[in-house]
């Protein structure tokens, strides 16, 4: 069993514990804006804040949590400290009140010297790594560096919502950043937390670390062109190309010879990231409609597979995992229904309103069956000789 530890050495060791819930609080600030904005409560248009609280916060809060608990773990490296981590969940909250507030320019920034700080406190822990983490994660860092950098391009043209730089910094922001983590994150989470124990196959040798590096990195830095390209006007060639080295990532990266639940919930979520680029790509009139079909349908069901394993797994609880898990599937269509509905609030502008409400509501109700599932357990400690979830990884590679 662990040795007795207080509620707060617990949490800095295992941020998801604090970061996941935050992150969900967040998440359901920001979809019931739209809510809110219809019936009268706010009388601000939410399109801005909506996105920077479901990226700035939902996103960014469960990154954090996962990070902030595999990052050392698969490094062999040390946890946070209790200043990385009140000064982590200070500024992330704070951003947050500075974009509900509509402060959004102030919040980018603030978001952006978090994520800065993140960026220093995991550098940290890999330059004093005693293990190597997975190849893949240079798309997490990368993801975070391109994160930083659209959240300053934003925050530093807040009032020039029309220059290229700020199309930039939102492109880098609002898509790059979520989607270079979850590339960087998915194959390794399959592979070493979903499948590999269940497969009963064997496990071939990996290669060389450093050489290993070169197809996820080239991968990733292509994607962060296409984003560059985008505010150039050529939205077609780099919408597809895009579309293309995302496809072809996940194909090669991505295993697929064994069956569990959870890795077919993640695998589902891949699926709807790779449809959500084709049809932006088809599409383009109608890209942000279809950005949600990667947002929601992708990134947001991928968040809710992958918390739900790490919460389970360090609450010591993975007999779970043995069979469907019902929350889940029903917070999936409910996901999948907000999804249509808010495809066809672009699609159909008479009834936009109608359906940005029905988006906005599945939502909800989809992210509240699965909070009320599953978030109880990051009080729940695991012992000690169950821990498996991130140890065992390192010494695999």
């Amino acid at each position: 069993m662990h040795p007795p530890r207080g509620l707060s050495a617990l949490c800095y060791e295992e941020p998801f514990r604090v970061f996941f819930p935050l992150g969900a609080v967040l998440a359901l600030v920001g979809v019931s804006l739209w809510p809110l904005f219809y019936f009268g409560a706010r009388a601000v248009y939410p399109g801005i804040s909506h996105a920077r609280l479901m990226i700035e916060g939902f996103v960014a809060s469960f990154i954090i949590g996962f990070l902030g608990t595999a990052g050392p773990r698969v490094t062999s490296s040390f946890p946070f400290s209790r200043a990385e981590f009140f000064a982590l969940l200070s500024l992330d909250v704070f951003a947050a009140g500075l974009h509900f507030s509509d402060a959004n320019g102030a919040g980018d920034l603030t978001f952006c010297a978090m994520l800065l700080l993140l960026i220093i406190a995991l550098g940290i822990r890999f330059s004093r790594r005693h293990d190597t983490p997975p190849r893949t994660f240079v798309l997490v860092a990368l993801g975070l560096i391109t994160g930083a950098a659209g959240a300053a391009l934003v925050g530093l043209n807040a009032d020039a919502q029309y220059s290229r730089a700020y199309q930039l910094g939102d492109a880098l922001l609002s898509q790059c950043f979520p989607l270079l983590p979850v590339m960087g994150v998915a194959p390794f989470f399959v592979l070493r937390l979903l499948d590999a124990a269940d497969s009963g196959l064997p496990q071939r040798p990996p290669p060389p670390w450093r050489s290993s590096l070169a197809f996820p990195a080239l991968a990733g830095l292509l994607v962060v062109g296409t984003y560059v390209a985008d505010p150039l006007a050529v939205h077609f060639v780099s919408g597809w190309l895009r579309t293309a080295i995302v496809a072809l990532y996940f194909a090669v990266q991505m295993p697929w010879r064994s069956r569990t639940f959870l890795a077919d919930c993640l695998r589902s979520a891949i699926a709807a990231i790779v449809l959500g680029l084709v049809l932006m790509s088809l599409l383009p009139v109608y890209r942000i409609g279809a950005l949600h079909v990667v947002l929601i349908s992708g990134i947001t069901f991928l968040i809710f597979t992958v918390a739900t394993r790490v919460i389970f797994g360090h609450s010591g609880d993975t007999a779970r995992f043995e069979r469907p898990l019902l929350p889940l599937v029903f917070a999936g269509i409910l996901l999948l229904l907000a999804t249509g509905s808010r495809l066809t609030a672009d699609l159909a502008p008479a009834a936009r309103a109608v359906h940005l409400i029905a988006a906005a509501l599945c939502w909800l109700a989809g992210a509240l069956i699965w909070m009320f599932y599953v978030l109880p357990r990051v009080t729940v400690v695991e012992p000690e000789e169950n821990s498996a979830s991130f140890d065992t990884v390192a010494s695999s590679r």
